[in-house]
């Protein structure tokens, strides 16, 4: 069989000449497993590659009882905590993204919604659903439902951000290297093409203003049309408690389909469950069959292998079926996050009603079974979880299973949501960024509170910290949270930088804009650093130390070649990668030499044909951000007021 849907870690792959830049995930819960692969496939790039770079990719708003993810876990997300309470919502369990994507002078939206936990259960044991669109910064006519998709989508996760503590992002000191400039890219992306046409409406709907029960008819109406269909299934990974009794929302739902004329009194009605966790199934099987409903297990589909998989999809599809006739007429599928129980389709969000969200569907040339004509992304069965009187899929006793647990409150914004490390004279600090929200303490390596300056910053007698934790008092109790921190670079939550030698050095800003390779990166993370430079004797003697100024001239020379072509919009990085391997190459056999005769051999960098046409000069913002680099290289290198070499006393 060929036909095989992506996995929902395979939605974040970029198209083909696109390359991942931010996004946004809203979900009930998510694991570091599922997250390193959805990152590693959005960005192209390793976890050493990722801790290297220190930029955020995908900021996560979770529903607050799900524990922290640490930044170390996963590089390049950032797990953001709720900001306050009481929440507008029983539980936060919409599960919807939106990835940005940049190619050759364009950039591409993707929007995902579904049914799964962005967890890797999901992807190895769970039945699951998901839509996604791609929206491309070029109009067409076929774009104008996705583009009114969109629109709905950001403003929905624009709603779900007011709610979480964002100060990361927005304290970020620098755009390229965390991410900031990104976040505002994707907002200006989302707003040029989140466009609400004229005779479109939005498939995706939530639960903020009504339930998704009431909303409902209207857009299976609008979007699939107002004939009365014959069959319908339903499919849910979560039923009313076995303590409720009878479920009443599948009840509900064919009370509503009924008086707006889009079912049949003499309906074939389905409920597919997880025979071994099926809640109030279970205990209420006598009185669904007495009310005409026909009880089955979920199949999963050929392509999952032989694997048990436990259906988790919320799903409601409704067509119409005639005798002798293969294609399934007037379809409609709604998938999405709200489960068939009250708070999540019968209310709306609020004290008795979690925060849902979902999609409306009507597919074309949809398909019963395969023929000779049909394609097998056209069999419903394929598509969904469902199946007909399959003698292999016998009903088995079904067992109520555990009730969803009651979570309290697990990850809350902290005082203070991130700290620049600084190394001074006196030894290194921790300086609070943003004005904290009441008092904190900061845990040292061995538990102990740190010492806090005149000046708020904390003394860190310790290598520099990627996260540190921080205790403080909040309304209900003691508390604790990891708090990411950025290094001189702006890098976030970053390993140390390995020393090199000049020809490393050269190799890294060669392959500008692209990481330094796996290899390159070995060495990092050492237990004591200088500036977030890993101390290393083999690296620091390097390789042979002939002719050091040959050497030497032709690294300036291959800097100069490569940063007057330098796109103005990589500049600031661009910057960052310079002093960044310069500085890591401190400690080269090649340095060593010029410090021992006291020669400043960057000074040819400073000349404006060194440089590119915006920088050229501190009269323009790039000019100073490159001057300012320099200069810290040549501090870092010890030859601050030494002669320059090439240029007469």
């Amino acid at each position: 069989m060929n036909f095989k849907p992506c996995s929902l870690a395979q939605l974040f792959d970029p198209p083909d000449d696109y390359q991942g830049v931010f996004g946004w995930i809203c979900g009930y819960s998510a694991d570091a497993g599922f997250l390193e692969d959805a990152v590693e496939r959005f960005s192209g790039l390793t976890k050493a590659q990722r801790e290297h770079q220190g930029r955020i990719m995908l900021a996560v708003m979770l529903d607050p009882g799900t524990p922290q993810i640490l930044p170390s876990e996963v590089p390049a997300v950032l797990h953001l905590p709720i900001k306050s309470s009481p929440l507008p919502f029983l539980l936060l369990h919409a599960k919807v993204a939106i990835l940005g994507f940049q190619g050759a002078g364009r950039f591409l939206l993707r929007v995902i919604v579904t049914t799964g936990n962005w967890t890797r259960q999901t992807l190895e044991e769970s039945l699951d659903l998901a839509w996604r669109t791609d929206v491309e910064d070029r109009p067409s006519e076929s774009s104008r439902q996705d583009r009114t998709d969109l629109a709905a989508v950001w403003s929905f996760l624009t709603w779900v951000r007011l709610h979480f503590d964002t100060r990361p992002l927005d304290l970020a000191i620098d755009p390229s290297n965390v991410s900031a400039g990104a976040v505002e890219k994707i907002a200006a992306w989302a707003t040029q093409l989140g466009t609400r046409h004229r005779g479109y409406r939005t498939r995706f709907f939530d639960s903020r203003e009504a339930s998704l029960l009431r909303q409902l008819p209207d857009l299976i109406k609008h979007h699939a049309g107002s004939t009365a269909r014959n069959y319908l299934a339903l499919g849910s990974g979560y039923y009313e408690s076995a303590q409720a009794g009878t479920p009443d929302v599948p009840d509900s739902i064919v009370s509503d389909l009924k008086q707006h004329d889009l079912l049949t009194t003499s309906s074939d009605r389905n409920l597919f469950v997880n025979p071994r966790a099926c809640q109030a199934i279970a205990t209420g099987r006598a009185v669904l069959e007495g009310k005409g409903w026909t009880i089955r297990p979920a199949r999963a589909p050929e392509y999952f292998g032989g694997a048990p998989r436990d259906l988790h999809a919320k799903f409601v599809f409704s067509c119409t079926s005639r005798s002798g006739s293969n294609n399934c007429s007037s379809p409609w599928i709604y998938l999405g996050s709200g489960n068939l129980t009250n708070p999540g389709f019968k209310q709306k969000a609020g004290r008795n009603g979690n925060l849902e969200a979902g999609i409306i569907l009507a597919p074309e040339g949809l398909k019963w079974e395969k023929d000779r004509d049909s394609e097998l992304a056209s069999i419903v069965t394929n598509l969904l979880p469902i199946h007909w009187d399959d003698e292999s899929l016998p009903l088995p006793p079904l067992q109520p299973g555990d009730d969803m647990p009651e979570r309290d409150i697990a990850f809350a914004a902290a005082p203070v949501a991130l700290f620049l490390w600084r190394e001074t004279p006196d030894g290194s600090i921790l300086v609070p960024q943003g004005e904290p929200t009441s008092p904190f303490e900061i845990l040292g390596p061995h538990g102990h509170a740190c010492h806090r300056l005149a000046d708020g910053s904390l003394a860190w007698n310790s290598a520099r910290p990627r996260q540190v934790t921080i205790a403080w008092l909040a309304e209900d109790g003691p508390r604790r949270a990891d708090v990411p921190v950025i290094d001189h670079y702006g890098r976030f939550c970053a390993t140390d930088l390995p020393s090199l030698d000049l020809e490393d050095a050269w190799i890294q800003l060669a392959n500008f804009p692209m990481p330094p390779d796996d290899e390159e990166l070995a060495g990092g993370d050492a237990t004591t650093s200088i500036d977030g430079v890993a101390a290393s004797e083999t690296a620091a003697q390097g390789r042979s130390s002939a002719y050091p100024v040959r050497r030497m001239m032709t690294l300036v020379e291959d800097i100069a070649r490569k940063q007057v072509n330098v796109d103005p919009a990589d500049w600031t990085a661009w910057c960052n990668r310079l002093e960044q391997v310069l500085i890591q190459s401190k400690d080269s056999a090649v340095v060593t030499e010029f410090r021992a005769i006291g020669l400043n051999p960057l000074y040819p960098l400073l000349q404006a044909s060194f440089r590119p046409h915006f920088a050229t000069d501190i009269q323009t913002a790039e000019g100073v951000l490159y001057e300012t680099a320099l200069h810290r290289v040549t501090e870092a290198w010890q030859l601050t007021d030494r002669p320059a070499l090439g240029v007469l006393p």
